[in-house]
């Protein structure tokens, strides 16, 4: 079974990788039209839902594949929230003050949003960085 849902995983990322070589490749022939920009952006949404579908997807295969083992669930899901709130108080601060990028103002909402998910990145990757750093000193001393 897992070797055919390897050989469509493969498939579908191929067939995902030329549509958005076919859709650049246009997309360069005229860089004036306004239409193909909403185009390739429309695109990029859609892979990016995709990606989403597909992760969330895999991880509930998964667990009906392997069971769920509850208490790891909840510890992993415990661990984003808390991420999550670190992130958005960090972040707090950002969603009363406009961001001016040219011509263009966003909002306060808009640029705290932004400011949140580059914060849950840094804290996620800093947490990651302490967890692997833990795990080989860890079995460095145990061995």
């Amino acid at each position: 079974m897992n070797g055919k849902l390897s050989n469509i995983g493969k498939w579908v990322f191929g067939l995902l990788a030329l549509i958005t070589v076919a859709l650049a490749v246009y997309f360069y022939m005229d860089l004036s039209s306004d239409a193909r920009t909403n185009m390739l952006l429309n695109w990029g949404y859609i892979l990016v839902i995709l990606g989403i579908v597909f992760a969330l997807a895999s991880v509930c295969f998964t667990a009906a594949v392997n069971g769920v083992n509850i208490k790891k669930l909840l510890i992993a899901v415990v661990a984003i929230a808390v991420i999550a709130v670190v992130a958005y108080m960090m972040s707090k601060s950002s969603f009363d003050v406009p961001y001016q990028a040219g011509e263009i103002t966003y909002s306060g909402k808009t640029h705290g949003w932004v400011e949140f998910g580059l914060n849950f990145f840094y804290v996620t990757f800093v947490v990651s960085l302490v967890t692997i750093l833990f795990s080989v000193l860890y079995k460095a001393i145990k061995k």
